[in-house]
């Protein structure tokens, strides 16, 4: 007994029957059409699907192209479910190898894809952490260079008499009694260098001068302007002491360095490192006595001794000059 396989002519599907019933009146198991069964038959050899085999070969594309796993996906899918209808085909094997490979290479794409997008979300992150530090610190001031002029005149200039220290508080808060020195002889800053204790520090005769950051500092121009003194020198390298108020005319400032009353001026240093400019602000932690004279046809002579809690001990030291921005109309003097 032999058998072989005819096309139904109703739904061309494939009926598998012996071949003793040729001639005979069948029902199509699939549409439930009667047919007959042909008495001559042609032989069925099965194939290989095409969409199994494009399923391996882009799927395998995906190691040079990248994105060949979509189509080889697709295919692959398509390829086994003709398969499962169609008995003549065969290829399940390639489908199912294009399949494997496919969805590998979509899982490694997309885990990579994954770490560089967590990668680049922390870097931007940190960049616009540093963007907020830097416009939270960063203050360039730009004045007008002169030529420096330092005097090696290192005699002490008269003490700072008893009276009262003023700070940027309301004239109400702001006056309270003036440390008086220790009978130990007073440090000289020029000489000596960074202190911490400001009740024994006195003013060197000689145009402000020192080290910031390590480097040589010595004034070349001095501002105030809105409460803030700016002293700046030929290399660009900037002081800047913020909110010592309105007016300093006679006023005397002295802090502490453990003195953290939010209401102190705030102190900030600018220097050119490797052609980058650098800033480093203080508002606590650093010692400071500065002094202000009566003004003199809106000059008013000063006098300063500022120190940084910074690895470099920075400390500048001296006597500047500044000129008083002229009073508007109808603007208190």
């Amino acid at each position: 007994m032999s058998e072989f396989k005819f096309s139904c002519p109703a739904c061309h599907r494939d009926i598998l029957c012996d071949a003793t019933s040729a001639g005979m009146q069948i029902t199509c198991p699939l549409c439930n059409t009667t047919i007959t069964v042909p008495k001559e038959t042609t032989a069925i050899t099965q194939r290989t699907s095409g969409l199994a085999i494009a399923s391996l070969v882009c799927s395998l594309s995906s190691l040079v192209t990248c994105i060949g796993w979509l189509p080889g996906i697709i295919c692959g899918h398509m390829a086994k479910s003709r398969i499962r209808r169609n008995p003549l085909l065969k290829g399940t094997g390639l489908a199912t190898a294009g399949l494997v490979i496919g969805y590998l290479i979509l899982i490694s794409e997309v885990g990579s894809t994954a770490f560089y997008m967590w990668r680049i979300s922390v870097a931007v992150k940190q960049g616009f952490e540093n963007a907020r530090q830097n416009l939270a610190t960063n203050n360039f001031v730009v004045v007008q260079t002169q030529s420096p002029t330092v005097s090696n005149n290192n005699q002490q200039m008269e003490p700072i008499p008893t009276g009262t220290v003023v700070t940027n508080k309301p004239p109400a808060e702001s006056i309270k009694p003036a440390t008086v020195a220790a009978p130990s002889p007073p440090i000289e800053p020029r000489q000596s260098g960074w202190t911490s204790d400001i009740s024994r520090v006195s003013f060197p005769d000689h145009p402000v001068s020192g080290k910031l950051h390590g480097m040589d500092f010595a004034v070349t121009v001095a501002t105030f302007r809105n409460g803030d003194l700016r002293i700046r020198s030929a290399d660009g390298t900037q002081l800047d002491v913020y909110r010592l108020g309105a007016s300093v005319e006679g006023h005397n400032y002295e802090i502490q360095p453990d003195d953290d009353d939010p209401a102190n001026p705030r102190v900030k240093m600018t220097w050119n490192e490797g052609g980058a400019i650098e800033t480093a602000t203080f508002n606590k932690g650093y010692g400071m006595k500065l002094q202000f004279a009566q003004a003199i046809n809106r000059r008013v002579s000063g006098k300063i001794y500022l120190c940084f809690p910074d690895d470099a001990k920075s400390c500048v030291a001296g006597t500047f000059e500044v000129r008083l921005p002229q009073n508007r109309p109808g603007q208190t003097p």
